[in-house]
């Protein structure tokens, strides 16, 4: 099938698209803060049936709603999951423009969620549209799982997924998290670490006291750096007692992948303004570390006075949030229990625990049909052979949408952004070019999907039970 017609319409068609994005990126849905998210959910929800797409809004309990949709037809199903919440903005001072303008520059729309991943979401509603008035009805059947609490960990989608594993069984899923390196080559991958998301805290006296008394009472904010200096070595080795021997071995499949995967030092050196790597790595063992390591990030520290001014106080509280990216056979549960077993023999069990969300890993077979289709469309599309990672570094609610059903739905994760995207960050930014260029991808990946059948199973591995979400608030 020639997609000259297909491409055609895209081009004709981009400005449209890209105003569609910049309205869904001009809506603040950050969910954390809860501002905006039924008015948000209710215009992706119209963005769907616009293209063609069935779609039922669903709510779990006082959570965000869940846009589930559906279009196509025929013996095959497709999973296909977004999220419309987006991460907090953070210092206004360090965007260059506003972070809901959705402005565009020099062929870049910078706005918060362009690129994690609002962007996606329109790219592959594009996509839909544009197959069904150059070709006619999908060939297969796709069913999208569009939720708002991403940021959160995904409680309602985890939840919702327990409670209908039916309407997530499928012959694979597309995932949305993707980008080109910065060779400009487009990066694929087949699985997520996991993810256990915690918070430290260390208590003091009951309120905050001038700082005279420092020489008599407990700093909690001494105490929690000392208890964190147990957990990472010096040269950034994770210390948990009886972390590392819990660690799967990497099979023989994913060394042959990583034997195909480099990483452009110099230049991601540049982009991130560093000298230098953990312990100096580099080559096979930078690619292996970044994909196979696992991860503790203190993701931000909080005691006492931080505002401007001096103010010579000893805190009353001192609070860290850590995250664990998790690799085989690592799982949530396990790694809070490590810790506080770890913390506890070392004299902290004063250091409180509260687990804030978690996630299984998950992982897939580079043979199964969506794997097959995806890589084959990136290189016909992009003109060449795209980097294929066994495991993305990042992690999200794979566990519930791919663990819902037995065996577990094989995944395949590709997007719109690029090395200089900066999600999660200041500016944040996708390039048009990428989002048009996505667009054509993806109607390549439906037809594929269609012609290609599966030459194994390719069942994926979930680590630990897809209801791996840990209720906020709770304490170890």
């Amino acid at each position: 099938m020639t997609f000259s017609r297909f491409d055609k319409y895209v081009d004709r068609h981009a400005q449209s698209f890209v105003e569609r994005l910049q309205t869904l990126c001009r809506m603040p849905s950050v969910a954390a803060r809860g501002t905006g998210m039924r008015a948000i959910a209710e215009t992706v929800e119209q963005m769907m049936q616009r293209v063609g797409i069935g779609t039922r809004s669903q709510r779990v309990g006082n959570g965000y709603p869940i846009i589930y949709g559906e279009c196509g037809s025929g013996p095959q199903s497709y999973l296909l999951y977004g999220h419309y919440d987006v991460q907090p903005v953070g210092h206004l001072s360090e965007w260059s423009v506003g972070p809901f303008a959705a402005t565009i520059l020099d062929g870049k729309l910078y706005a918060r969620g362009a690129a994690n991943s609002k962007g996606d979401l329109v790219a592959r509603l594009a996509a839909v549209e544009a197959y069904q008035k150059t070709f006619g009805k999908l060939p297969v059947s796709l069913r999208f799982f569009v939720e708002g609490e991403d940021g959160l960990g995904s409680p309602s989608l985890y939840r919702f997924a327990n409670d209908h594993p039916e309407m997530f069984a499928a012959e694979g899923c597309i995932w949305d998290e993707g980008y080109k390196d910065t060779k400009e080559r487009p990066v694929i991958s087949l699985g997520f670490k996991g993810i256990q998301f915690v918070e430290l805290r260390a208590h003091g006296a009951r309120a905050d006291l001038h700082s005279k008394w420092g020489a008599i009472v407990p700093n909690p904010a001494w105490r929690l750096v000392q208890a964190l200096a147990t957990i990472m070595s010096p040269k950034g080795v994770i210390t948990i007692d009886g972390f590392s021997s819990q660690i799967a071995p990497i099979s023989a499949e994913d060394a042959e992948a990583l034997k195909m995967i480099e990483i452009d030092e110099a230049g991601l050196k540049h982009e991130f303004r560093i000298g230098g790597w953990v312990r100096s790595l580099k080559g096979a063992a930078l690619v292996k570390e970044h994909i196979f390591g696992p991860t503790c990030t203190i993701c931000g520290i909080q005691t006492g006075h931080t505002e401007a001014g001096m103010k010579t106080i000893l805190p009353s509280l001192a609070v860290a949030r850590l995250d664990f990216r998790l690799v085989p056979d690592l799982t949530p549960p396990l790694i809070v229990e490590l810790l506080r077993a770890h913390l506890d023999e070392r004299g902290f069990k004063d250091i409180e625990i509260i687990e804030l969300a978690s996630a299984p890993l998950a992982k897939s077979s580079a043979q199964s049909t969506v794997a097959r289709a995806v890589i084959q469309s990136a290189t016909e599309v992009y003109g060449s052979t795209p980097l294929v990672y066994p495991m993305d570094p990042a992690s999200g609610p794979v566990g519930a949408v791919c663990g819902a059903s037995s065996p577990p739905t094989p995944v395949a994760s590709f997007g719109i952004s690029h090395a200089g995207s900066n999600p999660h960050g200041p500016d944040e930014n996708i390039r048009l070019d990428d989002f048009l260029q996505n667009i054509r991808m993806i109607g390549r990946v439906i037809n594929k999907l269609a012609e290609t059948k599966s030459k194994t199973s390719g069942a994926a591995q979930v680590s630990g039970s897809h209801a791996g979400i840990s209720q906020s608030g709770k304490h170890s």
